[in-house]
């Protein structure tokens, strides 16, 4: 059994230096994913929803992208708008805003991790009707069981124009 547990100890090591260049790569967590590409402890996390046209909403509001386009994972859920991190890891997130404002009104948002603001969008304040668009994107660490949201915190009188989205990926686990 020895001989073969050092032939194999070998092989993992050649198939390290191959894939990471190190001469003393782990690869005891690797997985190979039916495409073929090597992942070290792989876990897929990615998810993007848009919004139907929303109004009737104030400050405070957990907005509901409820057309969801991927949910690797299904960890979005688009019931209640909430993202739940599967992994402690570093995620990005963005988001767009396209609302229709009256008068002085404009449309602020925030990217909401645990009910503590990591990133905003405000648009808006002309004194006409116009529909106006803004965007963010955050990368930041979540730990595991976190809960992710986009909240208004800056609302008068506006609609959400159908297309506003919401997605977010692993970048990395930690």
């Amino acid at each position: 059994m020895s001989d073969l547990q050092n032939r194999v100890d070998m092989l993992e090591k050649a198939v390290g230096r191959i894939l990471t260049g190190k001469d003393h790569a782990n690869i005891s967590g690797l997985k190979i994913y039916h495409q073929g590409i090597p992942s070290f402890n792989a876990t897929l996390v990615a998810f993007s929803a848009r919004s139907g046209s929303t109004s009737g909403i104030s400050v405070g509001f957990t907005l509901k992208f409820s057309h969801v386009i991927t949910n690797l994972g299904n960890h979005y859920n688009p019931t209640d708008g909430i993202f739940i991190a599967p992994v402690h890891g570093l995620y990005m997130f963005h988001w767009t805003m396209n609302c229709f404002t009256t008068g002085s009104n404009y449309c602020g948002t925030s990217l909401m991790i645990n009910g503590s603001g990591k990133g905003q969008i405000y648009s808006g304040e002309d004194a006409g009707s116009y529909y106006h668009t803004g965007s963010n994107s955050v990368i930041v660490e979540v730990q595991a069981g976190d809960h992710v949201w986009i909240e208004t915190n800056t609302w008068s009188n506006v609609r959400i124009h159908t297309w506003s989205s919401f997605s977010g990926f692993l970048m990395s686990m930690l």
